[in-house]
């Protein structure tokens, strides 16, 4: 782990399969302990909503790489096709317009708020950047696929983060800059 809690990917043979997946799962149940953390402390209700909501769906992810991990060693028994089914970016975008929605009244964030977003911005593109490795490394078209399928879920978080974010520091431009996103869906 570097001194922000990731797993150092420098350091994970991205040639064993299993060396790969239980650094993902690290990386993780990290990023729920990170998320839990951060819907206790932020001042915002929106950004709160935001890390709550991130913080389940590491829990899917900790459960889908953890079927992976206890697999047979060519992962016949998986379907990925069923466990990556899931639109991530559209599923994002419906839930960040019912969150905005059930909020009556604008609450500024804080600097600690910004902080948390910049570091949980980071901790996502982080995860896409070794998903990304992880699939490039493998042979395996299974996990090729579920490594891709959780790269687009990091960018669907990482977009999700973002535009709660923009939203919450500045609603009149946001809205005037991304009014498809929520409308779409």
């Amino acid at each position: 782990m570097d001194e922000k809690g990731f797993v150092d990917a420098a350091k994970v043979d991205f040639n064993d399969e299993r060396a790969v997946l239980k650094a993902a799962l690290e990386n993780e149940i990290k990023g729920r302990e990170l998320y839990s953390q951060y819907a206790k402390t932020v001042k915002n209700e929106l950004a709160k909503k935001v890390f709550e909501i991130l913080a389940n769906e590491e829990l899917t992810h900790i459960a889908d790489i953890e079927k992976f991990i206890n697999a047979s060693k060519d992962f016949a028994e998986i379907n990925v096709e069923q466990m990556t089914s899931e639109d991530s970016v559209k599923h994002a975008k419906e839930v960040f317009g019912k969150i905005v929605s059930e909020l009556y009244k604008k609450i500024e964030p804080s600097d600690d708020d910004n902080t948390s977003r910049d570091v949980a911005m980071e901790f996502e593109k982080n995860g896409y950047e070794y998903y990304k490795k992880g699939a490039e490394a493998t042979v395996n078209m299974k996990l090729k696929k579920f490594l891709e399928w959780l790269m687009e879920q990091e960018q669907a978080h990482y977009m999700f983060i973002r535009n709660a974010f923009e939203y919450m520091n500045n609603p009149e431009s946001w809205y005037a800059g991304e009014e498809g996103w929520l409308l779409e869906g």
